[in-house]
C-alpha cells in the first residue's frame, strides 16, 4: 500500500474512532431541561395525562429513568397562569424525596414580564434543585417586585400542590395551626365549615376551617380565587390560634399575602362573639379584596360557633 493511501486509511480510522467517542459523550451529556435536572442524559417513559378535579394544575405524570433503565424520579408537567406569565413547569420528585423544577413553556404577557423572566428562572434554579420536599414550605415566595412576587407565589403554590398529589397524604392543617400534636375528639361540618373538637396538651379547643371565593386585583386584572382560614377557640371563647395556609391561598402572594396574614392575626385574643375587624383594603372599583373575603369567612365562622 502506498504511503499516501496508508495515511488516508489511518485518518479515516481516527475519524471513525473520534465519531464513536463523540457520540458516546453526547449520549451522556445533559441537553434537555429534564436532563439538566439530574446532570445526565435521561429517558422519560410512561407519560400519561393527569385528570383530577382537585389538581387541575397538573397536566401529566411520567417516570424518569437513567440510560440503564434505573428509575430516578417521578416527573410532572404542571401549569400556572397569572397576569404576567403563562408557564408550564417540569416538576420532578426523586426517590429520596428531593424536588426539582425547571421551566418547560413560558409565555410572557407584556414587555415588563419578559424583562423580569430571567429573575423568575433564577428563582427556580436557586430553590428547586434538589431540596427535600418537606422544606419547600420554607422557600421564599414573597420578595421582589410585584411581577416577581406574584410569580414566586404561584410557582411555590403549584409545586406544593404537586408534592401533595405525589405524596398522597393531605396536609394536617390543624397540626400546623398549633405547631403541635393533638387528639381529635370529634368533627362535623355545618354550613360548609369544618368544625373539629381537639385536645392539645390537655387543653380543649374548637377549630373552625372555612373556605370561600372572592375577587382580588393584582395591578393587572381582577381575578377570582379561594382562601381558607383556620382559627382555634378555647373553652372561654377566646381565639388563640389562626392560620392562613399558603397552599390554600389562591390570591396574590408576597406582601399581599403577608398583609392578609397580619390582618387575620389581629383577631387573636378576641372573643369569638366580638365584632370582627373590617378589612383595611377593599372593596374597591377593581375587586372586593382578600381581607374583605377573610372578614366574611370569620363572620361565617361566628354563625356556627
Amino acid at each position: 500500500m502506498k504511503k499516501e493511501n496508508l495515511i488516508l486509511v489511518l485518518f479515516f480510522g481516527l475519524m471513525v474512532i473520534l465519531s464513536i467517542v463523540l457520540s458516546g459523550i453526547l449520549v451522556y451529556f445533559p441537553t434537555s431541561p429534564v436532563d439538566k435536572m439530574f446532570g445526565q442524559s435521561v429517558v422519560v417513559v410512561d407519560e400519561k395525562p393527569v385528570v383530577d378535579a382537585k389538581y387541575t394544575s397538573i397536566l401529566s405524570s411520567a417516570t424518569v429513568n437513567d440510560l440503564f433503565g434505573n428509575k430516578l424520579a417521578d416527573l410532572y408537567v404542571v401549569r400556572t397562569d397569572n397576569s404576567y406569565f403563562y408557564m408550564e413547569l417540569y416538576v420532578a420528585i426523586d426517590l429520596k424525596g428531593k424536588v426539582y423544577a425547571r421551566d418547560k413553556v413560558v409565555t410572557t404577557k407584556d414587555s415588563t414580564s419578559a424583562s423580569y423572566f430571567p429573575l423568575v428562572r433564577e428563582y427556580l434554579l436557586k430553590n428547586y434543585s434538589g431540596l427535600y420536599y418537606e422544606n419547600v414550605q420554607y422557600i421564599d415566595g414573597a420578595a421582589g417586585a410585584t411581577t416577581i412576587t406574584v410569580s414566586r407565589s404561584t410557582i411555590k403554590n403549584v409545586v406544593s400542590q404537586t408534592i401533595i398529589y405525589h405524596v398522597g397524604e393531605p396536609v394536617d392543617y390543624i397540626n400546623l395551626l398549633f405547631d403541635n400534636d393533638y387528639d381529635l375528639v370529634s368533627s362535623s361540618t355545618e354550613d360548609g365549615i369544618l368544625i373539629s373538637n381537639v385536645k392539645v396538651s390537655g387543653v380543649d379547643y374548637q377549630v373552625y376551617q372555612a373556605t370561600g371565593e372572592g375577587t382580588y386585583y393584582d395591578h393587572q386584572a381582577t381575578n377570582t380565587a379561594e382562601i381558607t382560614v383556620l382559627i382555634a377557640v378555647n373553652q372561654a371563647g377566646v381565639i388563640t390560634h389562626v392560620s392562613l395556609p399558603t397552599d390554600l391561598y389562591g390570591h396574590s402572594g408576597g406582601n399581599f399575602y403577608n398583609a392578609s396574614k397580619t390582618f387575620l392575626e389581629g383577631i387573636i385574643g378576641k372573643n369569638i362573639t366580638d365584632a370582627m375587624p373590617d378589612s383595611t383594603t377593599g372593596p374597591t372599583t377593581n375587586s372586593n379584596g382578600s381581607q374583605y373575603l377573610i372578614n366574611l369567612l370569620l363572620q361565617d365562622i361566628q354563625g356556627v360557633a
